[in-house]
């Protein structure tokens, strides 16, 4: 007969094989980079999306200020020194390898005042597509035209370079104008192909001018677009527009008046007026002809009309703000974001009648309750290619004003579910609660907690019907803004604005079921600027954020930030058992 093994000696080594197997992470390297402009509090230095290749490589899309450094070592350009030297934005495009050196980098910036904002990034298919905001003035006056330049990736544009093309030559990135560009790249820096975007506003001055912009307005933050299996450009943005229903709205494509296209948005706004709050979706051809573009509100029911404030009441006063997209094999598009309504406190109070409707499409909506539910509230819609609803979800609240909210930033489709990442509260000593589907789902609290909490939630990928969710286990935290789904595995950042707090910054992870795993402590700044993960199936996970100081990991991995100024951080986290679906202790 075999010896029996004591069960408290067989206990102990199962819980010294879970702890061991926990505690094999560990930091393995951190990078930074920073630069001058404004306040630390304006963030002329962050992130805006992350990527890796299949061969684990890393790409990182951020902003980037004046004078920057890498690591605290003044950053050189080749061969254009002087167009990194003014304290404006830009654009700043980067690849790694897995241990962190950097291969090569792809810079966007303007002369003068005309800043540069980068707006998304997708890499698929061994190509790395960008886009981003650019403006440029090359002015006739001879005397001042040494002035305006643009340094567009690797070549440097000068008012004497545009100014020998023929005025009705000229294309962009040379003709002055506002654009949102769209540039590919090879893995190794090429590149392939640029596209560049005008809007006409509707609105008309005085001067019979109409404003000139980008799909996005400057700084407007995240517009996600994605590029499907034949080529075509799906791009999700926000949009506040005036001028009447008469007035066309223009998209304009590289310059081209063979590329002009019209388009007629809902609600009168008369001139320099109330203006109005939706989001586009546009579709480009890969030879760049739109075809088509139609706002994400469709039109809303029981929300304040015309005659309450200047507008109409097709499409007046909510907002909507789109944080996140991601996409499944078969180029079907999620995206995520939190919609609120205006006209309460300042505005006049309450003038909505319960319940209100903002509607997608003819029959997919959002469900506005009660007074709660104006607080802003999470949203998450399935479209195809041809920008077809396929249904839509969204946060929950029951109870009185500021009792209830919750809120969604970005969105992962995973292994036939979807994830998102939001955060809420509910007092339900003040009747509040907020729910998924319905009220036999709540958003569990940690210890009874009615501030913060930041959580994931699961849906059906196919039905958009709720499967799970999960909380972090700490009260008054914030969440980042992507979440990571590897296996069965979901990593969230959470953070709290506690200056005094030893326990600050966490990247936590749980089980897709909503079990708390455990969760990576670190130390970084108060103030932050779009913190997220990202995780690949060689147990690698990337945490990126903007910050005004030093930022501290373990294991000897810190990132030496400049105080007082706003630097962009990553720094990769090893764990092999990510790589392997979440057992735990059976």
């Amino acid at each position: 007969m075999k010896k029996q093994i004591p069960i408290f000696v067989a206990l102990f080594a199962t819980l010294f094989s879970f702890l061991a197997a926990s505690a094999q992470g560990e930091w393995k390297w951190a990078n930074s980079w920073s630069g001058g402009g404004g306040q630390a509090s304006q963030f002329y230095n962050k992130t805006i999306k992350t990527a890796f290749d299949e061969e684990g490589n890393l790409f990182v899309f951020g902003q980037i200020g004046g004078h920057p450094t890498f690591n605290g070592q003044s950053l050189q350009f080749t061969n254009h020194p002087m167009a990194f030297n003014l304290n404006v934005r830009g654009g700043f495009l980067g690849k790694f390898d897995s241990i962190g050196n950097m291969l090569w980098y792809k810079i966007i910036r303007s002369s003068e005042s005309w800043e540069c904002y980068p707006y998304w990034m997708e890499v698929k298919d061994n190509k790395v597509y960008i886009s981003g905001d650019m403006s440029l003035d090359y002015v006739e006056n001879p005397a001042t035209v040494n002035q305006v330049w643009l340094y567009y990736f690797d070549t440097l544009i000068t008012g004497p370079q545009v100014h020998e093309i023929p005025m009705g030559q000229r294309r962009p990135p040379y003709k002055t104008g506002r654009y949102t560009y769209f540039a590919t790249f090879d893995l190794d820096g090429n590149m392939l192909d640029n596209h560049f975007v005008t809007a006409l506003d509707r609105e008309i001055s005085t001067g019979g001018v109409r404003g000139e912009f980008g799909l996005c307005s400057p700084g407007i933050g995240h517009a996600p677009f994605h590029v499907d299996s034949e080529g075509n450009t799906y791009v999700f943005t926000k949009l506040v527009y005036g001028g009447l229903e008469s007035n066309p709205y223009t998209i304009i494509v590289d310059g081209d008046t063979n590329k002009k296209f019209d388009i007629y948005l809902p609600g009168n706004v008369e001139p320099y007026g109330v203006r109005l709050f939706n989001a586009m979706m546009y579709k480009f051809s890969s030879d760049w002809e739109l075809l088509y573009a139609k706002p994400i509100v469709n039109h809303t029911e029981g929300i304040a009309t015309s005659w309450e404030f200047a507008g109409d009441s097709v499409n007046p006063h909510h907002q909507l703000y789109i944080y996140g997209m991601s996409v499944d094999d078969n180029d079907n598009m999620y995206i995520s974001g939190s919609v609120s309504l205006a006209l309460f406190g300042d505005n006049g109070g309450d003038l909505h009648q319960y319940p209100a409707y903002i509607y997608w499409d003819s029959t997919h909506y959002a469900s506005i309750l009660d007074v709660t539910s104006t607080n802003p509230m999470g949203v998450v819609i399935k479209y195809d290619t041809n920008g077809t609803v396929q249904w839509c979800n969204q946060t929950f609240t029951r109870g009185n004003y500021n009792s209830a909210s919750a809120s969604f930033t970005g969105v992962c489709v995973y292994d036939g579910a979807v994830y998102v990442l939001g955060q809420g509260m509910y007092n339900p000593e003040v009747n509040g609660l907020v729910y998924f589907d319905d009220e036999n789902h709540p958003l569990q609290r940690y210890q009874q907690s009615t501030s913060n909490q930041t959580f994931f939630v699961r849906y059906d990928a196919q039905t958009g019907s709720y499967i799970s969710h999960g909380v972090f286990p700490y009260g008054n935290v914030l969440c980042g803004l992507f979440p990571a789904v590897l296996n069965n595995r979901v990593f969230a950042y959470a953070y709290t604005y506690d200056v005094n707090s030893t326990d600050r910054d966490k990247i936590c992870q749980w089980k897709n079921d909503g079990m708390f795993i455990e969760k990576i402590d670190f130390t970084a700044s108060i103030d932050k600027k779009n913190p997220s993960v990202l995780a690949n199936n060689q147990g690698n996970l990337l945490f990126s954020c903007g910050a005004t100081s030093p930022v501290v990991f373990s294991n000897s991995v810190s990132a030496s930030c400049p105080s007082g100024e706003s630097s962009v951080v990553f720094a990769l986290y090893h764990d092999p058992s990510f790589a392997e679906p979440y057992v735990g202790i059976s």
